[in-house]
């Protein structure tokens, strides 16, 4: 009984501090004009979880499942970077990554200490803000996201449960649309194999209409074949030509979710002579054929 009067008493409490806030409201000039938004879609299909220690966040390279989703990286302890799209941004606490779906992304350059990082992923819209790494200096920001852990360990997993938690992220992802974004690094900055593979990827985007020979890379770089084809797998441990085609492959997906471009289009463009040896490869990397990856990308 005692614990029912003590509630009655808190409520009470809170619906009286409303009422100086509601008299400062006033009254509207049209009571059909209202406040409207810009229709952003609410994120879906929420993930969050914690990586502990530099080597599991490595093994997230080429990891398939995360290049399909929205990424938001909060390093809690530790430092390290991301290499996304062949840009490079320094990553530590009170700074955060968004990648978005389809973006060539990987990890390196941790530090020697502890490494705890929160990784939220999702699917639907992500275009908040310009940027792939963020700033924010916002206390709401943080609060936000501490309401989003707060939901997610707690929340049931219902359809009631899986709203809220999509409204808790919208929000956060709204503030991180206010967030100042982070200059990629100098490219004299990395190190030897994250330089050589940025020199890669780089050569590899600059002519994505055609599939480019190792010899040539080495011809560009100044080495010799032998030598590159070592040093990339020592520094990434990946094949130039399993490389390759990720980045192709990756490319196209993302052409193929955000353009009207035709399969054989997508092909063309991102090296491939023949439109059936570019679905067998696109089916293989990806689990689906092209159709009906765009199909799926866009939700028809």
């Amino acid at each position: 009984m005692a614990q029912i009067t003590k509630k009655i008493a808190k409520s009470i409490e809170a619906v009286a501090a409303l009422v100086p806030l509601a008299r400062g409201l006033g009254r509207p000039e049209d009571f059909y004009r209202g406040r409207k938004h810009e229709g952003w879609g609410l994120p879906d299909n929420i993930l969050l979880f914690h990586e502990r220690g530099a080597r599991a966040m490595r093994s997230k390279d080429g990891a398939r499942h995360f290049h399909h989703r929205n990424v938001l990286v909060f390093p809690l302890q530790g430092d390290g970077r991301i290499v996304v799209n062949g840009r490079t941004f320094a990553l530590g606490p009170g700074r955060c990554a968004l990648i978005r779906a389809y973006q060539f992304h990987h990890f390196t350059g941790f530090s020697s200490g502890e490494v705890d990082w929160l990784i939220i992923t999702f699917e639907g819209e992500s275009a908040h803000g310009e940027g792939t790494v963020f700033r924010s200096e916002s206390d709401r920001f943080w609060a936000d996201l501490d309401c989003l852990l707060e939901e997610f360990r707690g929340g049931a997993n219902t359809d009631r449960g899986g709203f809220r938690l999509a409204c808790r992220l919208a929000l956060l992802l709204e503030e991180l649309s206010a967030a100042a974004p982070v200059r990629a690094e100098n490219r004299g900055k990395a190190g030897g194999g994250e330089d050589l593979l940025l020199k890669v990827h780089a050569l590899i985007s600059a002519d994505m209409g055609r599939m480019i020979s190792i010899d040539k890379m080495a011809r560009h770089l100044g080495i010799s074949a032998s030598h590159l084809r070592a040093r990339f797998r020592k520094g990434t441990g990946k094949s130039l030509g399993e490389f390759q085609r990720e980045v192709r492959l990756q490319k196209a997906a993302e052409l193929l979710a955000q353009t009207d471009a035709t399969v054989a289009e997508v092909g063309e463009a991102c090296g491939w002579e023949s439109p059936f040896t570019f679905s067998r490869a696109f089916r293989r990397y990806w689990g689906r054929p092209p159709k009906r990856f765009s199909m799926f990308a866009r939700g028809r």
